[in-house]
């Protein structure tokens, strides 16, 4: 999963309008990917270390993006935008995705998706503290239900010191995104199609993820590789990352970005099936919960109830 470059709020298209069969085959599409991300990155770990996986994902989703925008027209240039590209690749993708990826060495893959949920609570509050958004009574319930749908994640594993980390770690890098997204909305917006900054800031985080991970993790041994992991890399970076946002766009164009939102609602599901159907991982009381907590507050901060 990722935040996607950030769009002016969407007044063409109610939140309630009806989808086509075509739209909802997308939504799941575009949810599943994201959603099974978590997955690919736990089969992963088993013989890669997180920032090689991170390298690998943005040079596969990098690689297909940019063949995608090339047919279309090619980037753009100027080195003022490519600045701002370099950054939110870092904070955006680079960061939060190492972040995500080492953490889940420690939890379970539904469990991080269950935790990622909290992304457009994180992104409201960074949005409010730089003014770009108002924080209503309803509003500030759903970020205070999500918070203690955290902390009752976190109290469940209390006494595994390393688990209540790796938590932690996991809504560090939701406020990565947050800060992403808020970001690309005041330096981003406007000044090149969304597509293309998606494909400029995801082969950033290629450029920066590289060296960093030859450094820090050394040269993996790639024939040493097992094929399943090989495999969950190459989905990751095809489908977690490049023709997810191909889809989230084409998304968008069609039904508006606010019905687009609703994968959020459809994200931690998928992960959580995936991993107890695919990896038998089993989730706590606490952590479902949890869980549940987290999307109500979602929803209410979410949530603009219609006009009367």
């Amino acid at each position: 999963m990722s935040t996607p470059p950030a769009r002016s709020r969407d007044r063409s298209t109610p939140a309630a309008a009806g989808f086509a069969p075509a739209d909802l085959l997308l939504l799941v599409a575009l949810s599943s990917m994201w959603g099974l991300s978590f997955l690919f990155i736990e089969v992963a770990l088993e013989d890669l270390g997180p920032l090689w996986i991170v390298t690998g994902r943005t040079v596969i989703g990098g690689a297909l993006l940019l063949s995608i925008v090339l047919l279309r027209g090619g980037l753009p240039r100027g080195a003022g935008l490519w600045w701002r590209l370099l950054l939110l690749g870092l904070i955006n993708n680079a960061l939060p995705w190492t972040a995500i990826a080492w953490a889940q060495q420690r939890l379970p893959s539904g469990l991080t998706g269950l935790l990622m949920a909290i992304v457009p609570t994180t992104t409201l509050l960074v949005a409010a503290v730089v003014g770009l958004e108002r924080i209503t009574p309803r509003r500030l319930l759903g970020l205070l239900l999500a918070m203690g749908g955290v902390a009752a994640i976190v109290g469940g594993d209390i006494e595994q010191p390393g688990r209540v980390i790796a938590v932690l770690t996991v809504v560090l890098a939701t406020l990565g995104y947050a800060i992403g997204a808020v970001f690309a909305k005041s330096q981003l917006s406007g000044r090149a199609p969304p597509l293309v900054i998606a494909t400029g800031q995801v082969l950033s985080a290629a450029v920066v993820t590289l060296p960093v991970a030859w450094l820090v993790e050394g040269t993996p041994d790639l024939s040493g590789l097992a094929p399943v992991t090989v495999l969950a890399v190459a989905l990751l970076g095809a489908f977690g990352t490049g023709l997810a946002f191909l889809v989230f766009y084409t998304l968008v164009a069609r039904v508006g970005a606010t019905n687009a939102t609703l994968t959020t609602y459809l994200i931690p599901i998928v992960a959580v099936v995936a991993g107890t159907w695919l990896l038998d991982e089993r989730l706590g009381v606490s952590a479902m919960a949890g869980g549940g907590l987290i999307l109500i507050g979602i929803w209410l901060a979410q949530h603009v109830p219609a006009a009367r």
